[in-house]
């Protein structure tokens, strides 16, 4: 049996989160594949349709972070 790897969205601030993981990326650091980063203006802002839409598209888990 294969090993359950989960496909995650990450909803990333540009202000705040989305920095963080730039600076991962130029650092080199490593995080999993499975995980897809969209980076948006603001969570503060952001529609809940973006999640539901995530999940309509077969997501198994959205992360928000602002």
């Amino acid at each position: 049996m294969a090993k359950f790897e989960p496909t995650i969205v990450a909803f990333l601030c540009n202000w705040c989160s989305y920095g963080a993981a730039d600076l991962a990326g130029v650092s080199r650091m490593k995080y999993p594949v499975n995980v897809k980063v969209v980076r948006i203006p603001c969570t503060g802002r952001m529609s809940l349709e973006f999640i539901m839409d995530a999940f309509r598209r077969g997501v198994d888990g959205v992360w928000v972070s602002g």
